[in-house]
């Protein structure tokens, strides 16, 4: 995100190449091939028009596909019904005051327009620079179309206009263009992606990169950015606060919530498409691994940091002295495990943050002796960390709510869940292990409200790894263990407890001098490692926008 909600896939300019004969005029919309069916970009027909009853199409695009203005756009969603227009603010340097600059503004709107609900159904996202917003900015777009269930993604550019001859001048204009629909997301290959919006929303659904509290990259609490208000020093403050849009400047806590609700839309949709109940009321789950899948492979990605309050001191956008930390810094549950899975099965997994607690100076020097750098349009290449510490790569929310409405809708017991979490324990994201066990999970089930375990499903895979011989003490036969148990809640719970334990003997405070330094350099090195792998991903990468993101050697 940070230049992306991820509304966007990439900042580079859209370039449409239409077929020949097709006209397009500024009123015209123009349909990418992931957005209406078909090999090349065309104009969007009458026909195609039932596909996209999202709110930004029914208030804006099917009245006036000509609007260009910001303002006119804002004010077709807006209507005179009381709606209210919210403004968030991002960006990977969003700590420098230097200028000129530009910074992104994502928008969402609360209320409704003509009978049409806006709330978390709608995102505009366009730049700003530190001196105005622009009159027509390039605008990036996100809505969800209630009648077909999709996020359908919208994107205002210039773009060139196909000639009628081939000696006639190149003419360039400024067209709306239907870029994606999530409609069979699953479907999608990365190189159908490339390029699209899809390239950064994995699961087709909105994107807060950090999307859970502190944000190193939003203006928000903790960390509001004064250059934007009258709060911030006088040279340092920025003309474009001035602007109108900036009377709507809200913090990132309630894009948080907003998008929350966002994704927990498509989810619902996905659920119904996926489970069915059938009149018996058994539930059916034709295609299991499609639906099972999050359970065991990394489908998206969230960045969290420690917690309230815990500024690395290291930053070096801030202007203030990269003098350390001023507080132990605690380390993310979700680092160590899929905390809120396991908390959905009824484990407690929360409370390694209370053990895994790093002494100040122990942290700086770990940031120190390791050599991280981020790379910065404000300073160019420097040594430091980011504003919140322990910046980390952890599961996404969409794959924890999917997962925890599969348990709490009875698809999956606690025990099947509980077991897969536990697989592989103390890699909670991008683990090859636990991902290849989704291929013992059968091509269907049927699912008896009520069952004892082991109930069908996880007979099934017990089955499947046994026919699978795996060798002793591989994550396949511990997966295969823990189901047979009697209660395998227990056992991940023991398991759990043990590990607590065993961090709270490297890095509290009765812990030996050596082992409290070498875990702590252990736990940093695969912080790094995670970032890194993070930013390499043929998929999740796409998110990585700059060289400010990440600190690395």
């Amino acid at each position: 995100m940070q230049r992306v909600v991820q509304i966007a896939a990439t900042a580079a300019a859209l370039s449409v190449l239409m077929p020949a004969g097709v006209s397009a005029q500024s009123s015209d919309i123009v349909c990418q091939p992931l957005a209406c069916e078909g090999s090349a970009p065309r104009k969007l027909t009458d026909a195609d028009k039932p596909k996209f009853q999202d709110p930004f199409f029914r208030l804006v695009l099917s009245r006036r596909p000509s609007v260009r203005k910001l303002t006119e756009i804002e004010t077709q969603i807006l209507g005179a019904q009381g709606a209210k227009r919210r403004v968030f603010v991002v960006d990977e340097e969003i700590q420098s005051t230097k200028r000129p600059a530009s910074r992104r503004s994502v928008v969402d709107f609360v209320g409704r327009n003509n009978g049409i609900a806006l709330g978390s159904k709608l995102f505009l996202s366009f730049f700003f620079s530190s001196d105005a917003v622009p009159d027509s900015p390039d605008v990036e777009v996100l809505a969800w179309d209630d009648v077909n269930g999709t996020y359908n993604y919208y994107k205002l550019r210039e773009i060139e206009l196909p000639k009628d001859s081939p000696s006639a001048p190149t003419v360039r204009d400024r067209v709306w263009v239907a870029e994606a629909t999530s409609r069979n997301i699953d479907a999608i290959t990365p190189s159908q992606r490339s390029g699209t919006c899809l390239a950064c929303h994995a699961n087709g659904v909105p994107v807060m990169k950090e999307l859970l509290f502190p944000w190193n990259n939003w203006h928000g609490q903790p960390s509001p950015i004064a250059y934007l208000s009258e709060t911030g020093a006088p040279d340092q403050r920025w003309p474009v606060r001035s602007d109108s849009h900036f009377q709507d400047l809200t913090q990132a806590q309630d894009f948080e919530r907003s998008v929350q609700i966002a994704i927990n839309l498509a989810i619902q949709q996905r659920f119904e498409q996926q489970v069915v109940k059938q009149a018996d009321v058994k539930l059916t789950v034709a295609n299991a691994r499609l639906t099972l899948r999050p359970l065991f492979e990394t489908t998206e990605i969230n960045l969290i940091s420690a917690g309230a309050g815990q500024f690395s001191r290291m930053h070096p956008l801030t202007g203030t002295p990269m003098d350390g930390p001023s507080a132990p810094i605690q380390i993310p549950n979700s680092f160590f495990l899929q905390s809120k899975v396991l908390a959905a099965c009824g484990i407690d997994a929360e409370d390694f943050k209370t053990l895994a607690r790093i002494k100040p100076a122990d942290y700086k020097a770990l940031i120190e002796n390791s050599g991280v750098k981020i790379t910065t349009q404000a300073l160019g290449t420097v040594a430091g960390d980011t504003n919140f510490a322990w910046f980390t790569p952890e599961q996404a929310f969409v794959d924890t709510a999917w997962i925890t409405k599969l348990v709490n809708e009875n698809v999956v017991t606690k025990a099947f869940a509980a077991a897969a979490a536990a697989a592989d324990l103390e890699t909670p994201i991008l683990s090859a292990e636990r991902a290849k066990l989704l291929q013992f999970v059968p091509a269907s089930f049927i699912v008896t409200p009520g069952e004892a375990h082991p109930d069908a499903l996880t007979r099934a895979v017990i089955a499947a790894i046994d026919a699978a011989a795996p060798p002793a003490g591989s994550v396949a036969a511990q997966f295969r263990d823990t189901l047979k148990a009697p209660d395998p809640v227990e056992v991940v719970r023991d398991r759990v407890k043990a590990y607590k334990e065993r961090i709270a003997g490297l890095l509290g405070d009765a812990a030996p001098a050596a082992a409290r330094t070498a875990e702590q350099q252990r736990l940093y090195n695969l912080l790094l490692d995670r970032r890194r792998a993070f930013a390499s991903h043929p998929l999740f990468g796409n998110l990585v926008e700059s060289g400010a993101l990440l600190p690395l050697p």
